[in-house]
């Protein structure tokens, strides 16, 4: 290997090194609406799958998540549907393939270090003898850095979301119309095509911060998503 394909590998193994850390970059935005109580302690609510989602184990895996983080605002799951305090639903999945290319620029020695020479030599006297003679000689100069050439990198990345919405259950009931109080829409972009693999980080990200209103985006380890 060449010195400048020894720099552009020691580079490559350090941008490894130091972009291992998987994260899951989650885009929230929170509507609640100003009829949720401050004090949730008690209350009950109970999960409304659609159809395409009754008996679904992956559903069931999604629904006890959310389900964590309502018991820990004081909320009650049940499977009573006429006498729920609130009914959550929620959807989710993940959109088609998305293909980008990227042009990348490769580091290395562009320049300098060490130079050898060698060759002969014929010296002519005076009186018309000559001598002969090899030589070699060992020029150094300071190396120089910089971008030498590009390769081109191909990656396919793939759109999960997550849509959930809170309804007032007794209300609703009471006026025949669906009565919301808390909806959120929360979208993540990575390599993986599941949103089974992602689903706690972005679960986290939309109930970490129940009240809060507006759009942000929420940046979470992996390793660290509950």
């Amino acid at each position: 290997m060449t010195s400048n394909g020894r720099v552009a590998a020691c580079l490559a193994a350090l941008l490894v090194v130091t972009g291992c850390v998987p994260k899951v970059g989650t885009d929230v935005s929170r509507f609640p609406n100003t009829t949720l109580p401050t004090d949730l302690s008690g209350k009950t609510f109970v999960f409304m799958p659609l159809d395409s989602q009754k008996g679904s184990m992956e559903y069931e895996t999604h629904a006890a998540l959310i389900s964590g983080y309502l018991e820990k605002l004081g909320w009650r799951r049940t499977n009573d549907v006429k006498n729920a305090d609130y009914a959550v639903a929620f959807s989710y999945g993940q959109g088609n393939p998305q293909t980008s290319t990227t042009e990348i620029p490769i580091y290395g020695q562009t320049g300098g270090g060490v130079s050898y020479t060698n060759g002969a030599v014929n010296a002519y006297g005076a009186g018309g003898g000559s001598a002969f003679g090899n030589y070699n000689a060992t020029t150094y100069t300071p190396p120089t850095y910089g971008v030498f050439g590009s390769s081109t990198q191909t990656t396919t990345h793939y759109t999960r979301f997550l849509d959930t919405q809170i309804y007032d259950w007794k209300k609703s009931i009471a006026d025949n119309k669906l009565a919301g109080v808390w909806e959120a829409k929360a979208t993540s972009t990575g390599s993986n095509s599941s949103f089974a693999a992602v689903s706690k980080c972005m679960v986290q990200a939309v109930f970490t911060e129940f009240r809060k209103p507006g759009t942000e985006n929420v940046s979470i380890v992996m390793d660290h998503c509950k």
